[in-house]
């Protein structure tokens, strides 16, 4: 098994025992008030649940020498915190559990000699070890559910405090205090009449009834065990309580300057921060200025099949190709025609000045209906990237407000026919570039093509291409070294992640499809073998590729099961090694991120949120450098889904995944999609100040806390969470 599927063995097994032991202590204890002699089968029932309790606590620890091996991480807590903390009280409660459960099983409720319906030690002491065990199942998933792989001393303290009031009141609410048998009466007071009343000495009449003091005992006991479990229900209020504070935080929140803490020792703070909005960037006089202007605003859009659906957009899905050359200045005004959530412009994958990033709250406020912002930037990285709205963008990505983004190297040749496919999911409907159906583009045979690929979905997509052998030119915008060709293989892309797929034109058609849209397909024909469309994007290019689709039969779809069954392209092993690549500087620092999922309070509210290091936005803490630092980032993802990490501003250089470094070609991502079970080693480089995100790219799950920040000493931000801005940087 792989780990991940390790993990949900581990969590199948820490439910398990938690119910088995939560079922036996409840029989063990309404066998309390039970006189009679138990039946086989109810007293079976309490022993099975016993032994399923032990197993499935030793399951679990038999499988932490698995999960070490993956990563230290997918056992640390589990070894340091949850094997004590439920293995003590898993062997008191089979030690002592067993004995009584087999002694009750044949000889009825125990005979005490000692007041009559005083239960014996053996099953008061087997009732408080099932008890125990109990609670010390339940507070191992809440280490896993809660607390997370860096718990705070407060919550563990918290936690071993609820576990022991658990016991405590239990014991105080059933079992009275121990009292030796009465001495016989004395002649001349005490005596007991024939009746078996109690006497003025106080003593115990033959009929067994109690004397006042023991009646005020047991008044006492009650009203300590409620004491303790007022006292366990306001602790663990007020835990809440602080929690729910603390997310709250996040409203009207500004963004402090790192000031060296990462070195190890604090330094003064720095007298005058830089702000972010000064952070523009060098632009030179003389360059050749590229200017675009983007309109985002709410419309109703029909697709070539058809269907039809609201979206938020910048004029077209997707929104207006923007393209550059090395050396041109990017300038490009967004405007906000009524789009009432906001909107701003994130770059992504380019790495901008830290003013020009568009983060509602970071770098900028959002931009409110009848509001404009300019971005200016020089095109300093050649490859292919996307833009997208960073204000509330789990929910305006999703609608529309993203387009593509190309910048060219002149130098360098370029494809004969070049085109821009951008992967998405528009409500259901499923998107290749502006079409859910069939978009047709002409190649003379023989002539070079460049297929780009983006996935602008939250989700990963697949993508297969048929017709042809191919190669993977570029990922994230880096060309790779020496691409071999590749047949037989699918494309896995994580959310916002890109490949560029180069081939040179058979004499038959060549067709791209995706397993996120089913009916949509790229047909590359051969010229002459039919009407294309044009290969831009926007309203005339639905408008042609629909009437394409009347002229030209819809390919064939893609053959059932085809992405199931063909295998992905690893791109660990892809391409050939640089010759004189440099070994990672000794002195890196290390940083680990811990990907889990857990019950957090969201901006104040109660959600099982997606968490970095058992935190969630913004209580994530950052990750501070000063320029110039080289960081190994090592991200372990302990929960079932893929998180695709973005970090903003910075490219990432893979060390290693699962501890296997890459053999092909040096492989530079700007996001690094972490499967279930996954490690990664990164390295990056810290050369481009500013205060930055880095967030998961399900864009879901940052709006539930997958979110930090990357920050440089000496840089401080003046925007604030929220506001009069209403800024969601997620």
């Amino acid at each position: 098994m792989n780990i991940s599927q390790l993990l949900a063995v581990d969590l199948v097994l820490a439910v398990l025992a938690a119910g088995a032991w939560i079922a036996a202590a409840w029989m063990a204890i309404s066998s309390t008030a039970d006189k009679r002699p138990a039946k086989p089968r109810v007293v079976d029932l309490a022993l099975l649940l016993l032994g399923l309790g032990v197993v499935a606590t030793a399951a679990r620890y038999a499988l932490l020498p698995a999960l070490a091996a993956g990563s230290w991480w997918f056992a640390s807590e589990r070894t340091t915190i949850s094997l004590p903390l439920t293995a003590i009280p898993a062997a008191w409660a089979a030690m002592a559990g067993v004995p009584y459960l087999l002694r009750r099983r044949n000889t009825g409720p125990p005979r005490s000699r000692e007041l009559p319906g005083r239960v014996g030690r053996t099953q008061e002491w087997a009732v408080l070890a099932m008890v125990s065990a109990a609670a010390s199942a339940i507070a191992s998933l809440a280490l896993t559910f809660v607390l997370g792989p860096f718990p705070a001393p407060w919550t563990l303290a918290v936690l071993l405090f609820l576990v022991a009031g658990t016991v405590m009141v239990t014991r105080l609410a059933l079992f009275p205090p121990f009292q030796r048998p009465p001495a016989p009466p004395a002649p001349a007071g005490g005596n007991v009449s024939p009746g078996g009343s109690v006497s003025p000495g106080g003593s115990v009449s033959p009929g067994g009834s109690v004397s006042p003091s023991r009646s005020r005992m047991v008044g006492r006991r009650t009203t300590a065990a409620a004491a303790v479990a007022g006292l366990m229900a306001c602790t663990a209020l007020g835990s809440g309580v602080f929690a729910w504070l603390g997310s709250r935080s996040a409203d009207g929140a500004v963004i402090t300057a790192a000031v060296g803490h990462h070195r190890g020792v604090p330094t003064a703070p720095v007298v005058a921060p830089i702000p972010v909005t000064s952070l523009v960037g060098d632009l030179p006089d003389k360059a050749v200025v590229r200017h675009y202007e983007l309109i985002a605003r709410t419309e109703h859009i029909t697709l070539p099949s058809g269907e039809s659906t609201d979206a938020w957009t910048f004029g077209s899905l997707p929104g207006p190709g923007i393209e550059a050359q090395l050396g041109e200045v990017m300038e490009v005004v967004l405007r906000n025609q009524d789009v009432s959530a906001g909107v701003t412009l994130h770059w992504h994958g380019y790495d901008v000045p830290n003013a020009m990033d568009g983060v509602a709250g970071a770098t900028q406020d959002a931009v409110m209906p009848g509001q404009s912002m300019t971005y200016r930037f020089l095109a300093a990285q050649a490859g292919t990237y996307w833009y997208h709205t960073h204000q509330d963008s789990a929910e305006g990505v999703r609608k529309g407000l993203y387009g593509t983004f190309v910048v060219h190297n002149p130098t360098l040749p370029r494809a004969d026919t070049d085109i821009v496919v951008a992967g998405h999911d528009l409500g259901g409907l499923g998107l290749l570039g502006s079409s859910d159906r069939s978009s047709i583009h002409e190649a003379a045979p023989g002539s070079s093509v460049r297929v780009r690929l983006i996935n602008t979905d939250s989700l990963p997509q697949r993508y297969l291409v048929d017709g042809t052998a191919f190669k993977v030119a570029a990922v994230d915008g880096t060309e790779v070294n020496q691409p071999q060709e590749v047949t037989g293989k699918l494309l896995r892309l994580g959310a916002g992640g890109r490949m560029d797929v180069t081939f040179t034109m058979p004499e038959s058609e060549v067709t791209l499809r995706s397993d996120s849209a089913a009916s949509a397909v790229v047909v590359v024909a051969p010229s002459g073998s039919g009407p294309a469309s044009s290969a831009g994007e926007g309203a005339n290019a639905t408008a042609k590729a629909d009437d394409v689709s009347e002229k030209t039969p819809v390919p064939e779809k893609a053959q059932p099961g085809v992405f199931a069954r063909t295998p992905v392209l690893d791109l660990l092993h892809y391409g050939q090694p640089v010759a004189g690549t440099p070994e990672p500087a000794e002195n890196v620092r290390e940083e680990v991120l811990v990907l889990d999922r857990q019950f957090r309070f969201v901006d104040g509210v109660p959600r099982y949120a997606f968490t970095v290091n058992g935190a969630a936005y913004p209580l994530v803490p950052s990750i501070e450098v000063a320029e110039g630092d080289t960081i190994k980032m090592t991200i372990v993802n302990r929960t079932a889904e893929p998180h695709p990490m973005h970090p903003h501003g910075h490219h990432v250089q893979v060390l290693s995944r699962n501890g296997v470094a890459p053999s092909g070609s040096p492989l530079i991502l700007d996001t690094v999609d972490v499967l279930p079970g996954d490690v990664w080693e990164l390295l990056l480089h810290a050369d481009n100040p500013g205060i930055w995100m880095d967030h998961c790219h399900n864009l879901d799950h940052a709006a539930e806390g997958m979110m930090m920040m990357l920050k440089y000493e000496g840089v401080s931000s003046d925007f604030v969470h929220g506001g009069h801005a209403h800024n969601r940087p997620e």
